[in-house]
């Protein structure tokens, strides 16, 4: 098991796992079919192995919770979070989780402990639909509690993107110009658009109709971002992506096509601050 816990640094970014599998179960989730998950694995190893790795790396940002959900048992998630906060770098966490009251205040406590190292906490909220959520993200909050979430963290002063991705053929700009319109209303940084990723076995794509999945443009390679490198088809419609980006703007919304890009503007924003 040890041996899955991995670490790449791309564009000054680190991905950190959470350690454990994302009970939400999203219908197109990548993690689910472990090749870049963890079945189960205790913070304190996943931090050992971390802390080792971060001694021989340069990188300026933490991504925390690539392979599950950081605060879908937040005792959990701010238990490693406060420790990752304390590495001198600047962090970032990945949810869907409603977050509000006890655990809102506790990440106050940890964005403004950051705040005094010179260092940032920011948040990417995951959104992918809305009319069509309990049937894609059955287990998960509400769309609506995700924008709660987006202005509370607004709230406390840590910054709040929303990932809408991956971007689903099956499912309506309109869809996708509701989140934008709720998020921007919220306070939220910037949207994230990203493709649809399936393995070989189809796993995170068979819930879509298949006459959708067709019409989109697809490759197959391996996944740079992860250190795990799975072979995995990407599926992208390069008009739609584009469409959506401009539908971001006019919505007055900021628009980037990759975590990585976010993570390079909270860098630069705290380099000129």
């Amino acid at each position: 098991m040890s041996r899955r816990i991995l670490f790449k640094v791309e564009k000054k970014r680190v991905l950190v796992p959470v350690g454990e599998p994302c009970p939400f179960g999203c219908r197109y989730c990548s993690t689910r079919g472990g090749e870049v998950g963890l079945k189960r694995v205790s913070p304190d190893e996943v931090l050992s192995r971390f802390r080792h790795f971060a001694l021989e790396s340069s990188f300026e940002t933490i991504q925390f919770g690539y392979d599950g959900d950081s605060f879908a048992r937040p005792e959990r998630g701010l238990a490693m979070l406060r420790q990752l906060a304390m590495m001198g770098k600047h962090v970032n966490f990945s949810t869907k989780a409603l977050i509000e009251g006890s655990v809102l205040d506790a990440l106050r406590d940890i964005q403004r402990d950051m705040e005094g190292r010179g260092t940032t906490l920011s948040a990417l909220v995951s959104v992918s639909c809305w009319d069509s959520a309990a049937v894609v993200e059955p287990h998960t909050p509400s769309p609506a509690e995700r924008i709660r979430t987006v202005a509370n963290l607004k709230r406390i002063g840590v910054p709040a993107f929303i990932a809408l991705r991956p971007i689903l053929p099956h499912i309506s700009d309109e869809e996708y110009k509701r989140i934008m319109i709720e998020g921007v209303q919220a306070g939220c940084e910037g949207f994230i658009v990203g493709p649809l990723y399936a393995d070989a076995r189809g796993q995170f794509v068979r819930f879509i109709p298949p006459g959708a999945l067709e019409a989109v443009p697809s490759r197959t390679s391996t996944v740079s971002w992860s250190a795990h490198a799975p072979t995995w088809t990407r599926y992208e419609d390069a008009n739609r992506l584009q469409r959506l980006l401009q539908m971001i703007k006019q919505q007055g919304g900021r628009a980037f096509e990759s975590s990585a890009d976010v993570m390079m503007l909270v860098q630069q924003r705290e380099a000129v601050g």
